[in-house]
């Protein structure tokens, strides 16, 4: 749905101000619900900032719009206009994420963790030494559990004062590696965003809620409101029936989330990854928006990879997982090989756009291209290019070779982020998880043991602050440039937008986050940041450097059926209108997302299947409001009970989803 193009677009400054305001809000909100409410792991929280579609931010829109009706009472200048809401909206993922998976609830756990569960057993600290006193917050050559780190987990007693000084240093340094990311992950947007939104026209599903809500439904019909309304009622009564069943246990509980695996025991069955089943509405509701190939793909990959479980088990194979990924090994670097090949594809086809891009770039040709960008295509790739060096002269004085950092930066930035954020665009995924990170391509060529305890270290701290979980910016920026489409908004606007939110949201992401742990204590917070993601990737290096020297072959053949099968599926893609399986759904068959949404991917590709089937596009147009509504719903509900847990301690009803 767009906005009327005779309209104009307004802009004002107060949008900014009022983001900014927020952008601090929603860091407080996020930082309070996912670090002191949530105390147990992700599964076991409703975390309002770790996805691309954050629930904090959505709370914020509902709120402005709600506050909107009041302000055109009072006078028609008071009212945002939609171009100012998206702007805000955007502004408000961006603190949402940073205060979450996206920055700082990684980083600073990351950086104290690895000193506070070091002892004499585990011999971590021998490996820390190997680090810049300029990267943590404790000193690198001194002992285990130094005052700075057993503070930030056992909190601060009487009025000892919160170590400000000891995080000034490494949080800085950690800021500029994040900001030249950002950065770099701007400029790769610019670039690529005419050809995934205007050639490719990709469906951007986490936009299209958004987009309706700035609108403020003023082209729905009546029957249009009604049935979002009725949209929302069934996740609002679904989890309002479970949260009332925590506190009043007379009540009737639906479960919204178990593990086929323990209805069927015994060989070949009990070798098969995980199949759990999770009632997620909101996800029903966005693949209601995809393709029908995608969403069919979705979960159909799914089932063919446990499907490939049952033969290996009856072949004899002894099943391993990827490391500190729940996929099996041979599915993981089967996947390793498909995210090569989606990237190659992507750019294969992309070639009549990269060629005009590249004239924008050196001449003086095609001068309307990057015009509404939000930089100009030279600015993009230059600014992309020092970016990409930089991060690299960083990595270099953190101790890493140069050459290592460079084929590990490229692996990440092109396999796991630009790939991530392209099924953010075409699926929908709320968050993001491969099964792979840079450190496992490396063993496509090479055994991990060769990169030594100077590479392994710095890896293992970048591997918990941004690699495992990239739920980065990328994905922010792109659907923010096509909700400016919507709202007839210069990009460059957005830009500024983004350019003032994200160091706002650092800085009060960094305060509110170091004030709650000191005054807390880490050790009864999130057990996933303070306890499992700091201890991983240490421990994997350890193990690394302890382990086997030998070259495990397994790594590059499945790699390559990986790379091969996928190239396959690229092919008969183009060559065949009704081939309905999509590459996609190949390459991230195996994550921890597609795990947790399979049935959600199925139910909502059942329930357009047989509207489109019966009804046409006339019927799809005619329920989309009700699977709008399924999404708003579910969103209203996380928000409800968190706050509800979060004044009255009440236990949460299980709402997946991250």
């Amino acid at each position: 749905m767009k906005i009327d193009s005779d309209k104009p677009t307004i802009l004002r400054a107060r949008a900014y101000i009022i983001g900014l305001a927020l952008v601090i809000v929603v860091c407080l909100i996020v930082g309070y619900s996912e670090l002191v409410a949530s105390r147990g792991g992700s599964m076991d929280a409703i975390l309002l900032g770790a996805s691309h579609m954050p629930p904090a931010a959505i709370g914020i829109l509902m709120a402005l719009i709600l506050i909107n009706v009041i302000l055109k009472r009072i006078g028609p200048a008071w009212k945002l206009q939609p171009a100012e809401l998206a702007v805000i909206y955007v502004m408000t993922v961006c603190g949402a994420l940073l205060s979450s998976f996206g920055l700082a609830a990684q980083l600073l756990p990351n950086l104290a963790g690895v000193n506070y569960y070091a002892d004499p057993l585990n011999g971590w600290q021998d490996l820390l030494r190997n680090l810049p006193k300029w990267m943590v917050p404790f000193d690198p050559k001194g002992p285990e559990k130094q005052f700075v780190t057993k503070a930030y987990y056992e909190g601060l007693h009487g009025g000892e004062p919160i170590p400000w000084g000891d995080w000034v240093v490494p949080l800085a340094a950690w800021t500029i590696l994040a900001l030249l990311f950002f950065f770099l992950m701007a400029c790769l947007a610019t670039l690529l965003r005419r050809q995934w939104v205007d050639n490719e026209k990709l469906p951007f599903p986490l936009v299209q809620l958004p987009l309706e809500m700035v609108e403020g439904g003023t082209h729905r019909s009546s029957m249009d409101k009604k049935f979002l309304v009725l949209g929302a009622m069934i996740p609002i009564l679904f989890h309002g029936m479970n949260g009332m069943h925590n506190i009043w246990p007379n009540m009737p509980e639906f479960r919204s989330w178990f593990l086929l695996n323990d209805y069927f025991v015994g060989k070949p069955w009990t070798d098969i990854g995980i199949i759990p089943v999770a009632i997620t509405f909101s996800v029903i509701g966005f693949t209601y928006l995809l393709p029908l190939d995608v969403s069919f793909s979705m979960w159909f990959f799914l089932l063919f990879f446990r499907f490939q479980d049952l033969i290996g088990s009856n072949l004899g194979y002894q099943f391993d997982n990827m490391p500190l990924y729940p996929s099996h090994y041979y599915v993981g670097y089967q996947a390793v090989g498909a995210a090569v090949a989606v990237c190659v594809s992507m750019m294969w086809f992309a070639r009549p756009h990269i060629k005009l891009a590249w004239e924008r770039i050196w001449t003086n040709q095609h001068k309307g291209l990057d015009a509404n960008e939000m930089m100009s295509y030279r600015t993009a790739f230059i600014g992309s290019v020092i970016c990409f060096t930089f991060i690299i002269v960083w990595l270099g004085l953190a101790g890493m070779n140069v050459l290592v950092a460079a084929f590990m930066m490229l692996c990440f930035i092109f396999l796991v982020v630009v790939v991530m954020s392209r099924c953010v665009a075409e699926v929908g995924l709320l968050m993001l998880q491969g099964v792979f990170r840079p450190t496992d391509v490396w063993a496509v060529v090479a055994t991990k043991a060769s990169l030594g305890v100077a590479n392994l270290v710095p890896l293992a701290l970048l591997n918990g602050v941004f690699m495992r979980d990239p739920r980065t910016l990328m994905p922010v920026f792109m659907n923010g440039l096509k909700l400016s489409d919507g709202v007839k908004m210069p990009r460059r606007k957005l830009a500024v937008a983004i350019a003032l939110a994200i160091p706002v949201a650092i800085i009060a992401a960094y305060t509110i986050h170091l004030w709650f742990v000191y005054r807390r204590g880490g050790i009864i917070m999130n057990s996933w940041f303070f306890h499992s993601n700091p201890t991983l990737y240490i421990g994997e290096a350890k193990s690394i450097l302890a382990g086997p020297k030998d070259m495990d072959f397994r790594a590059p053949a499945f790699f390559t059926v990986g790379m091969l099968f996928t190239f396959f599926l690229y092919f008969m893609r183009t060559r065949f209108w009704w081939w309905p399986f999509h590459p996609l759904g190949y390459a991230i068959g195996a994550t921890w997302p597609v795990m947790v949404y399979w049935v959600a991917f199925f139910t909502g590709w059942m329930f357009k299947s047989l509207i489109i089937r019966y009804g046409g596009i006339k019927g799809f147009r005619t329920f989309r409001p009700i699977f709008l509504g399924m999404i708003l719903g579910e969103f209203a509900s996380a928000l409800l009970w968190a706050t509800l847990s979060a004044i009255f301690g009440i236990t949460l009803p299980a709402i997946p989803l991250t």
